[in-house]
Order: C-alpha cells, then structure tokens, then sequence
C-alpha cells in the first residue's frame, strides 16, 4: 500500500539530517550517505493526524534516495515505499524530490552535525509536521545485538476504537534482553498520560517481546500490567543505541523513540 501521506500534492520537506561522522565544516551530497531512521508527524492541511516512521537509503554517487516504513494515517496502519533526489549546498542546505504515490514533489532541508531534528511541512496552508532522522551507522541487527536498558518515550492520539480516546503520551524504561532460545525479552516500567488519566510507574510494570531482523528493522510488543498490549514496528539507528517507532495498533496514531 502506498503512503497516503505523499498523496497529498504541493508537499515541501523542510529537514535537518543527523550526520554520522565529525561535524562537517562545508557540505556535499556525500554529506548524506548510507542508511537513516525517519520520525515524524503531525496533521497535513486537513487536520488529518499522521505519523510516520522510515528506513531511509542515500546513495551519494547518483544524489537519490529511497525509503520504506510505515505510517499511520488517522489511525489507519500502512507500509510503502518512497523514492528521490537532492542536492546538498556547501552551506549544508538542501532542496530535491521526493515521489510516492503517482506524485512527485518538492523538498528542502538542512543537514546538521547535532543531529537535534527535522522538520517537514505540507505545502498547504495549516499544515503542522515535524520529524527527526538519525544516521543508521552500524549496528549489529540481530537480538543479541540490541539488546540493554533503553529510556522509552512515545506520544501522539488515541482515536475512537482504541482503549482510549483523546490525546496521550508515555515514558519509562525497557530492558531489552534475550532468552536461552534467542528471543527477545522485554520488561521494565511506563507512566503516562491517556487524555489527562495519569498512568504511574507503580502501576505499569510493562512485559513484552521483541524481534530485530537483519535489514535493522524490528517490532515490538509491550504489556503494561492492567493495560492493553501495544505493538510497534521500528527501525534501529545510531550504532544500535536508538530506535524509531509507531504503534501499529488500530486506531492509533504514536511514535516515540527508545535510547539509551
């Protein structure tokens, strides 16, 4: 299914990219090579919530780019592809293309050493979008190899149809580990806020599974007691010490990241 999100014609990007190496004194389109995780979101000039999250490719020799993810639109959970090209100015601004959907449209960003976020807007007025990318770099995509106590933060709307309706937001930490047949083992805590119902630590000791597959994407199940399950899909970035998710739950629209 291809994203509805790069239907929407007149799209402009506004982004800053989180480079994996030094910070650069001038910048190129070799500035942007290699795999990065995507996060964003918002509401497009309809008012419809959406959030996304990609696995973004660079190839620097040809100045394009591809992508895969999913996205949630309205509570509707999608997967699809993306595909572009850029340009990189020494001053590390970049304008390009990107095209899903049957459309092609517009793009400007700005790539940082920082890596303190992107930031995206519908060309349309009343557009209100935001995201971040992070450089992939190398981690080891198995289990074993994400494994750790990770700082867990999501956020977004529960719309009607999920366990909640309203707006929400959650932090805790996760322990991420394996057992003896090599799978993943989540455990830990969360607290939130579901439309203003405060959900503590000592109420939600959270227990959950996990998988990484060897493309450094994954999915993720967590349980904090009490509650529903929520499920997730994500992609892992910075060496293995971040990942970027959604909740791929109906009715649902959240990303968050987990860090260590």
């Amino acid at each position: 299914m291809i994203f509805k999100m790069f239907r929407i014609a007149r799209i402009v990007v506004l982004a800053s990219f989180a480079l994996s190496s030094a910070a650069w004194a001038t910048c190129s389109k070799a500035s942007l090579s290699g795999p990065y995780g995507f996060l964003g979101g918002g509401t497009d000039s309809s008012g419809t919530f959406t959030t996304i999250v990609l696995q973004l490719t660079f190839d620097s020799a040809t100045a394009t780019f591809t992508g895969t993810g999913t996205q949630s639109q309205d509570g509707v959970i999608s997967s699809g592809s993306i595909k572009g090209k850029y340009a990189v100015a020494s001053n590390c601004t970049g304008t390009g293309t990107i095209t899903a959907g049957g459309k092609t449209n517009p793009i400007s960003f700005v790539v940082t050493s920082g890596g303190t976020g992107l930031r995206e807007a519908d060309g349309k007025a009343g557009a209100t979008t935001g995201g971040l990318a992070v450089a992939q770099g190398s981690p080891t995509c198995t289990n074993a190899g994400v494994k750790g106590s990770f700082g867990f933060q999501a956020s977004g709307v529960f719309l009607a149809g999920a366990p909640a309706t309203g707006p929400v937001t959650f932090i805790g930490e996760l322990v991420l580990s394996v057992n003896k047949a090599g799978d993943g083992v989540i455990s830990g805590r969360v607290a939130g806020s579901e439309d203003g119902t405060i959900l503590t630590f000592k109420e939600a000791p959270v227990t959950g599974s996990y998988s990484v597959i060897a493309d450094c994407t994954g999915t993720a199940t967590i349980t904090p007691s009490g509650h529903s399950a929520m499920h997730f899909s994500f992609v892992v970035v910075d060496g293995g010490k971040e990942a970027l998710a959604i909740e791929t739950d109906a009715d649902t629209v959240v990303s968050g990241t987990l860090q260590q």
